[in-house]
């Protein structure tokens, strides 16, 4: 019996921040001003990079940003990273300061782990230990051994709508089989006063500690044999 998941077992495992408004301007964001507003330096910028009055992308070591009208993305890299990577947090938070009348809408706090079996399990039994017994009739009709399994849980987590899914996935070095647990932490502003709003943002986004803490308490339960 396995009590819980090794977190030596996860494969791969991403955050993401979602900021979605009304509209973005992206030909706000350009070097410059990423550098002169204490964002991003400008030296730590990597690779390729895009900005215009569509799209602005860019990236450094740490952390990959998207900003689109409907929305600013940053995504990176949670996976053995040590201690709590700032950045991502700072990038949002002093966006959210230095543009306060953008209407935004929500903020998404995103968490993605990718984990395999234990070695003594290959992937079919593990996936039907986990996911795919029980009493439900349906899973009769799934008794093969090509069936694959996956859940859905919502509910409401402190001021966030939680949607947890888990399912089959291949992906990483091999294509192997994975689980995903994809837990996403929605909140809605949009019932905020325009005023307020800012500051309710980067309340929220400072909640990504303990929100990660929770995910991955998730991803422990769910993964039990």
């Amino acid at each position: 019996m396995v009590d819980n998941v090794d977190m030596s077992l996860v494969e791969n495992a991403i955050s993401g921040i979602i900021l979605t408004a009304q509209t973005f301007n992206p030909s706000i964001f350009t070097e410059t001003w990423l550098d002169q507003n204490d964002i991003i330096p400008a030296d730590d910028l990597v690779g390729l990079r895009i900005f215009s009055p569509e799209v602005a992308q860019f990236q450094t070591a740490e952390v990959q940003v998207l900003v689109i009208p409907p929305k600013m993305q940053i995504t990176f890299s949670i996976h053995e990273v040590p201690g709590d990577p700032e950045l991502p947090r700072k990038i949002a938070a002093q966006t959210v300061k230095l543009l306060p009348h953008t209407p935004y809408q929500a903020l998404g706090l995103n968490f993605d782990y990718f984990v395999a079996p234990p070695a003594d399990h290959d992937f079919v039994t593990y996936n039907r230990a986990v996911l795919g017994s029980g009493d439900y009739k349906l899973l009769e009709e799934f008794a093969s051994q090509d069936a694959k399994f996956g859940r859905y849980f919502s509910k409401d987590h402190g001021e966030a709508r939680l949607k947890l899914d888990i399912k089959p996935v291949k992906a990483g070095p091999g294509n192997k089989d994975l689980l995903q647990f994809s837990c996403n932490f929605h909140h809605d502003v949009a019932g905020i006063d325009p005023s307020e709003r800012g500051e309710k943002l980067i309340e929220l986004i400072d909640t990504w500690v303990s929100l990660r803490q929770y995910a991955q308490r998730l991803v422990d339960l769910g993964g039990e044999l």
